[in-house]
């Protein structure tokens, strides 16, 4: 019966029915086999057979961009310092409620919590490899994740001089996660992480070295795999950390940021610079000379400025064999202040490029707009010129927010979160922080877990309608000085008190009054001047 039903519908199509066509393309047009789509072949794989295949590739071509494409490391460096800025700042916040303390005991807990996290991240101990310190680690990760597509962090424990934390914080690049000895991917290996039968990841292979590192000749090294489980079988302490942003159900690797622009930018970039050389040919100054020919085939100056001999052969000064100025290799450059001899009666015709182009403009912009909705920032910000009105730049600029701090809270979840709590368990272990049921209540160690991440300064347009949006704010109960402060400059409310104190104390030494800005004090003290000293 199936049989034959294909064979009447293939009959059906056959006589080019327009009844059947229409009814077999309602539902939608976008599946139809109509002209504009007939040559579009989508994948139907999974997630790791549409993108493990190409993963390598992708990475290659958006690191190259990153290096080579204006374009590429304007938007990468946009997200970098509107996500991470110069780092994530961090307080402490624990449940008093759970833990059932005073907000006294609380504030003294965090404070020392505080002061602890800051000794082992505010140098480049706590870098494996001991080159960033915390926050130079928060940009090289998440820039890594955004153009390699992911990032692998190991946390070993590794005991130091003049440190008393031992952990470590170890960045793992993507292209060294690869399956054991290159095996092929399959349900229980794929794109270098492990499966177990009930497809939870169990652990990641590093390859050593590099597999890049082969194109620099160190082939003498033979490659090996180092298996690292996620968590420990025992202790159930996180041994890897893994950055993504996962796109699609199944998906064990992440794709570069840059992917879906790729070519565009690639484009992009071939244009800009086809313009800027056509701009800097078009702006040479280049002359032609053109010489009459030599009406004597004497071995002396001739007529038209050449050295002849006898059979009229081009010849030095000293009358030795040379070639015409039109022949030599080096007569058809062009350059500033350069000419360019022709031979007799050739003539030079001179071409107009018209560059720099008055349509390049518009058409890169163009570009740089679908750019900016592919990565979810801004033209504006993306660019970074403001020509639009005070509404519109801070639409912008609310708007990138938004992509920033969606990113954020992933990076949070992902990076910042897990090494925190990973820190508060050996500050504990080691009794420099005492914490009454971290081990032994997942509820507890949760509220000693507690901590809130403060983004970089978000800037301001108008910083007068910025300061008086953020006292409201406080005033409304909608946020806290610790956090309107830290946001606007990066820095702790109560460093900010303690600092202003000192200023104040210091200004009342001087006897300068702080109650008035230091215009109207300086215009009043020249007024006082001027009345007693008229001219």
């Amino acid at each position: 019966m199936g049989n034959i039903l294909k064979s009447v519908l293939s009959k059906i199509q056959s006589k080019g029915s327009g009844v059947f066509k229409k009814l077999y393309n309602l539902p939608f047009v976008g599946a139809s086999n109509k002209k504009s789509l007939s040559e579009w072949n989508a994948s139907s794989g999974d997630a790791n057979a549409t993108e493990l295949p190409s993963l390598q590739i992708l990475r290659d071509r958006s690191r190259d961009l990153e290096r080579n494409a204006p374009a590429a490391t304007g938007a990468i460096n946009t997200l970098v310092n509107g996500v991470i800025g110069s780092g994530i700042k961090f307080q402490p916040s624990i449940d008093r409620e759970v833990l059932k303390i005073s907000e006294e005991q609380a504030l003294e807990w965090e404070a020392k919590a505080y002061q602890e996290f800051r000794l082992w991240s505010e140098n480049n101990n706590c870098d494996y490899y001991r080159q960033l310190n915390f926050f130079g680690l928060q940009r090289l990760a998440f820039s890594s994740m955004m153009t390699s597509g992911d990032v692998f962090v190991l946390l070993p424990h590794r005991p130091r001089a003049g440190m008393p934390y031992d952990m470590r914080v170890q960045l793992i690049e993507a292209d060294r996660i690869v399956n054991d000895r290159d095996l092929s991917d399959s349900d229980k290996i794929a794109g270098g992480i492990k499966y177990g039968a009930d497809g939870v990841r169990e652990s990641i292979f590093i390859r050593t070295p590099h597999p890049g590192s082969m194109l620099f000749g160190v082939t003498e090294l033979v490659s090996k795999w180092q298996e690292v489980k996620f968590y420990g079988e025992r202790s159930g302490k996180r041994n890897v950390l893994h950055l993504i942003d996962i796109k699609r159900i199944g998906q064990s690797r992440g794709i570069p940021i840059l992917t879906p622009v790729i070519d565009t930018l690639k484009q992009i970039s071939k244009y800009t610079e086809a313009e800027l050389t056509a701009a800097v040919i078009n702006a040479l100054l280049t002359i032609a000379v053109t010489r009459k020919p030599p009406d004597s085939l004497a071995g002396v100056m001739a007529g038209g400025g050449y050295r002849v001999d006898e059979q009229g052969n081009p010849v030095d000064a000293n009358g030795n064999p040379t070639t015409w100025p039109w022949e030599r290799a080096d007569n058809w450059k062009i350059g500033t202040g350069e000419w360019v001899d022709l031979a007799p009666y050739e003539d030079l015709q001179v071409i107009n490029s018209a560059r720099p182009s008055n349509q390049f403009d518009p058409f890169f912009l163009a570009n740089i707009k679908q750019i900016g909705m592919a990565l979810g920032i801004p033209f504006e910000v993306l660019i970074k010129h403001f020509s639009s009105s005070y509404s519109a730049s801070r639409a912008a600029m609310l708007d990138a927010r938004r992509t920033f701090m969606t990113m954020l809270e992933l990076f949070n979840e992902q990076f910042n979160q897990p090494i925190y709590e990973e820190f508060l368990t050996e500050a504990i272990l080691k009794g420099r922080l005492h914490a009454r049921g971290y081990f032994t209540s997942p509820s507890i160690r949760h509220a000693y877990s507690g901590c809130y991440f403060v983004p970089p300064p978000i800037g301001s347009i108008d910083e007068t309608k910025e300061v008086k949006a953020a006292h409201e704010r406080v005033l409304g109960g909608y946020s806290t000085w610790d956090y309107e402060t830290t946001r606007l400059n990066g820095m702790s409310y109560k460093d900010v008190l303690r600092i202003q104190a000192q200023e104040r104390k210091q200004a009342k030494f001087y006897g300068i009054d702080f109650t008035k800005s230091r215009v109207e004090s300086r215009g009043n003290e020249e007024g006082n001047n001027e009345q007693q000293n008229p001219e």
